[in-house]
């Protein structure tokens, strides 16, 4: 009977989690009930969000409940030299006995008040992980079936909810600045800009067409360093990701390391990017160019990701129409003023 009553309070845990998420409109909030609603279920006091970075290679703080600063600040959040964090970043769970018995948390671990015990798990959406969540515990085992399964149901949750609050909050970031300037440059930078973040991508790229239709013109980019954006034009001919992608089609690159059909493997790899997904910009049977994200590991792009870059391409394009009909109207009414000027100059004479 106390396991039923056990299994009860889980699924009661999830239920007023599920209903508390179906509210909220920030990342910061999704962290914050996350925590709150984790350590209520399980009795911690001390635990704690990890984020992913941009280049896919660490952790970053979301937000922590009950733990020192100088702790939070000594633990490891990279991924090259830390086992513990990649097998977090692998999808696995993690538990250790005693914190200070890890080599990795030797440093943090002094600063680590009452709690030894702590179980990790991944945040994780469609595969992709997203984040991490650490649980501290004096006593408590975490590791029990029913325990980990509640874990692991309010991690998937609460990764997903952020999936949703992210793109709401690219969305209206996107609309903002296709509204916010009549210069295309820097509004096609506020876009990338966006829709890097909701993506979880390390950057991202818009190039047109040139006016043979031969090259790829990089007109904004966000997230890529100088030394790669100056690699050297795009060659239609030369790049078949963008053949492809100019022909209509939406192409993924899962790994760069295996997969072929790009034009500077080399300097892509030297600038950390793994996996590409790339959009057409069109209007009808019009060819404006490309828009690629960026990702620093090796990623499945699923039907969300996907249909969302795809709406934004579909945005970009027609911002892109409006600056070219607002440019002629433009150049039409200063060449409707010369004539108006040749016309009175006309009519003094006479």
């Amino acid at each position: 009977m106390a396991n039923v009553s056990g299994a009860c309070a889980y699924l009661e845990a999830v239920r007023e989690t599920t209903h508390a998420l179906s509210s909220v409109l920030l990342e910061t909030e999704v962290i914050q009930v996350l925590l709150d609603h984790l350590a209520g279920a399980l009795s911690t006091a001390q635990a704690l969000v990890l984020l992913l970075n941009p280049d896919g290679n660490g952790f970053t703080l979301g937000k922590a409940i009950g733990l020192s600063e100088a702790y939070l600040s000594k633990m490891p959040l990279g991924m090259e030299q830390s086992g513990f964090n990649q097998r977090l970043f692998a999808g696995e769970s993690v538990s250790v006995a005693d914190v200070a018995e890890e080599p990795e948390f030797h440093h943090a671990a002094q600063f680590l008040e009452g709690s030894r015990r702590m179980t990790a798990v991944p945040l994780s959406v469609r595969g992709h992980i997203v984040g991490a969540i650490h649980l501290y515990s004096e006593t408590q085992n975490f590791d029990d079936p029913e325990t980990m399964s509640l874990l692991w149901s309010l991690a998937d949750l609460g990764a997903a909810v952020l999936e949703k609050v992210r793109l709401r909050q690219s969305l209206y970031r996107i609309a903002e600045a296709l509204n916010a300037s009549s210069d295309l440059e820097q509004m096609l930078q506020r876009v990338l800009e966006a829709a890097v973040k909701e993506m979880w991508m390390k950057g991202a790229s818009i190039r047109l067409l040139g006016r043979r239709g031969r090259t790829l013109r990089l007109i904004a980019s966000h997230g890529l360093s100088e030394t790669y954006l100056g690699k050297g034009e795009v060659h239609v001919a030369k790049s078949g990701i963008d053949v492809r992608v100019l022909a209509g089609e939406t192409v993924v690159l899962h790994d760069l390391e295996h997969d072929s059909g790009f034009e500077y493997p080399r300097e892509a790899a030297k600038e950390g990017i793994r996996s590409i997904l790339a959009v057409p910009l069109k209007l009808k049977d019009r060819k404006l160019g490309v828009m690629r994200v960026h990702a620093a590991v090796p990623r499945h792009f699923g039907p969300v990701a996907i249909t969302f870059l795809q709406s934004v391409a579909d945005l970009v394009s027609l911002a892109i129409e409006n600056a070219e009909l607002y440019a002629a109207l433009q150049a039409r009414y200063k060449d409707l003023k010369l004539d108006l000027a040749d016309w009175q100059r006309f009519l003094a004479l006479g």
